[in-house]
């Protein structure tokens, strides 16, 4: 049942509708029944394994957060009597415990994970058949097995405290709308909205419904129309270079974009239509101006995700900053500083490109967005002293504009290893660059089952989305700087964590009159209906991060 099927629509106007006429206490059954449904119908031989990191993740957080209520109740019960050595020793003891249950359990979770996406690749890379046929790859088994694990281990770290009821665990693990592409929840940030149950709202529906229709705009008019051009180049690899391809590496982020974030669009639009708000995962990731920037705003929970969990793990630790210590002394203390930043940023980025897959291609594209940005630190004098040299002011918009190409440039190159059929066919595209195409463009264009009317639309499409998303970002920074306006800088955690639900644009939509709106919504619902692409062959269900 995909997203942008008929099927869904009646599915989630079904359960929108049960979901309110139910008594507000026991509507996260309705939510569970729903999201087991949901799942059943499209991955029902698989089921066991999201049930399996359920029933472990809720059991192993509930002995974690025992352990911890137990310490802080025995610490202050004896805070007299214990010793510094007692305590110490007491601590240690219940700290060992504590990390017995939570390796256990992370080694559950992640090998499953592993052995169902990237065991049977690597064995036959090996050359070792042990498997035959295809092994069915759980939907959405890497969000909620991220999910799961950030729950387990903000609970070790004492965080919050671990859930009491195993049916509203497995409610924030499987939520229907989220388990295709995420995003990525905190348990602190979607679980008591989960549990809760709210009332109905109008405002509720109306955002929700724009937000699923941007989606559908995103994904239908935009990136499934592309995709018959980037598919055309990526499929027949070797059959194109120049200029095509670095055309298909450019339209891939296009697609990819649109695709990804249209997806996440509907799914937080649906949980909207009840009142539920899931966190943000993009802010207009193209505007950055940096790869680093870059990666702030896309994807964006799974970047704080790794951030959290990986990031400060490592370059926190005790022996990589020993290792610090010790590079500063051959590199010198700048370049030293930045070396557990550096093995952090590789881990983190290993970690993005083996997301997507095992295959080499994809860990040369973790490797790859890691090396640019650890050289952008290295060489920032440089770089500083060159645009003295050369008068560029940071602050004109000259240079802004400059940044954001030349990043989106430097994304789209590293997407030809992510989209790449093999490593092989990779490499060839990235020589194939350098050389120039034989045949006309004539030639290409037809290859590429584009009208010129698809070209037209194409255009006028991606314009809107870029229209809309200056507005945003406009007020995005003018709220930004309001809130900054007071004296220091404050923390905004939502925004920049990707928290909350483009507030500013829906209040600039709704402070136009009735007809205005209207208009609006029925432009772009036509937009979708006449535009969208549609036909034989085609399948709207195969969002690009459908099964990661």
């Amino acid at each position: 049942m995909s997203f942008t099927s008929f099927a869904f629509l009646i599915f989630v106007a079904a359960v929108v509708l049960a979901y309110y006429v139910t008594p507000v206490k026991y509507r996260w059954i309705v939510l569970l029944v729903a999201s087991y449904g949901y799942y059943l119908q499209a991955s029902a031989k698989s089921f066991a394994f999201i049930l399996a990191t359920t029933v472990v993740t809720f059991y192993g957080a509930k002995k974690i957060d025992e352990e911890n209520l137990l310490q802080k109740a025995y610490l202050a019960e004896n805070r007299s009597t214990l010793s510094r050595d007692e305590k110490k020793a007491y601590k240690e003891a219940v700290a060992k415990r504590k990390k017995r249950v939570l390796t256990l359990v992370l080694v559950i979770d992640f090998g499953i994970l592993i052995l169902l996406k990237y065991f049977r690749y690597y064995l036959d890379v090996l050359g070792i058949g042990l498997f035959k046929g295809d092994i069915l790859i759980p939907l959405g088994i890497s969000f909620y097995t991220f999910q799961s694990t950030a729950y387990l281990i903000d609970v070790y770290r004492a965080k919050y405290g671990a859930d009491t009821n195993l049916a509203k665990f497995a409610l924030f693990v499987s939520f229907f709308p989220q388990i295709v592409q995420g995003p990525i929840a905190r348990h602190d940030q979607l679980a008591a909205q989960l549990y809760e149950g709210h009332k109905f709202r109008y405002e509720n529906l109306a955002h929700g419904a724009q937000l699923m229709l941007w989606g559908f705009f995103k994904k239908l008019v935009i990136a499934d129309r592309i995709g018959l051009l980037v598919g055309e180049v990526f499929t027949d690899w070797d059959q194109y270079s120049g200029w095509v391809v670095i055309l298909g590496a450019l339209c891939y982020s296009i697609q990819l974009y649109m695709d990804f974030s249209g997806g996440v669009d509907i799914a937080r639009g649906v949980a909207q239509l009840m009142g539920i708000d899931m966190t943000r995962n993009f802010r207009r990731p193209y505007f950055g101006d940096s790869l680093e920037e870059f990666w702030h705003r896309w994807h964006i929970s799974l970047s704080f995700w790794t951030r959290d969990y990986i990031f400060f793990t490592v370059a926190l630790s005790k022996p990589i900053g020993n290792l610090g210590k010790k590079a500063r002394k051959v590199f010198g203390d700048r370049i030293g500083k930045m070396v557990p930043v550096f093995i952090g940023n590789y881990l983190v980025f290993l970690c993005i490109g083996m997301w997507q897959g095992g295959e080499l291609q994809n860990v040369c594209y973790g490797l790859y967005n890691a090396t640019v940005i650890c050289l952008a630190d290295i060489l920032a004098p440089y770089f500083v002293s060159w645009k003295k040299a050369l008068h560029i002011k940071d602050g004109s918009k000259a240079w802004h504009v400059f940044a954001m190409i030349r990043t989106y440039f430097i994304v789209s190159f590293g997407r030809i290893f992510s989209n790449g059929q093999s490593f092989r066919a990779s490499i060839h595209m990235i020589k194939s660059l350098f050389i120039p195409y034989a045949d006309s463009w004539r030639t290409a264009y037809k290859g590429f089952e584009l009208t010129k009317y698809d070209y037209l639309v194409l255009i006028a499409a991606i314009a809107v989305v870029f229209i809309v998303s200056v507005k945003q970002e406009r007020m995005y920074n003018e709220k930004m700087a309001r809130k900054n306006s007071g004296g220091g800088i404050i923390e905004m955690a939502g925004d920049d964590e990707g928290a909350g639900t483009d507030a500013e644009m829906r209040e600039y939509i709704d402070s136009k009159s009735t007809l205005v709106r209207w208009a609006l919504y029925l432009a772009l619902f036509l937009a979708v209906l006449i535009l969208g692409v549609y036909g034989p062959g085609y399948d709207a269900s195969v969002f690009i991060y459908r099964e990661f």
